[in-house]
């Protein structure tokens, strides 16, 4: 049974989307890959707020897994699981 993965939008991104916060049910799947099932879920096309055309992360873009920064860790390829809190931050905005 898959898990929820709340994922949360601050800032422009936040006003973007209409919404604050995105749950998601999955057992596990990449950054990028969680990305692309928010934005299908949202029905709006915000990642060009956090990815180059190359899909890789602008300067400045902030994603957090459970208050740990990707970067970090292995980048888009970060694995997440239900239970997780993802928290994004587009390169302009705060919270």
């Amino acid at each position: 049974m898959a898990g929820k993965i709340v994922v949360k939008f601050y800032g422009l991104l936040r006003r973007q989307v209409h919404a604050p916060v995105l749950e998601i049910a999955s057992d596990e799947l990449n950054i990028l890959q969680l990305l692309q099932l928010a934005k299908d879920k949202t029905g709006q096309n915000f990642l060009s707020e956090l990815l180059d055309p190359e899909k890789k992360l602008l300067t400045g873009t902030i994603i957090l897994v459970n208050g740990e920064n990707i970067r970090l860790k292995q980048n888009l390829e970060t694995l997440v699981r239900g239970g997780d809190s993802i928290d994004l931050f587009s390169p302009a905005g705060g919270g």
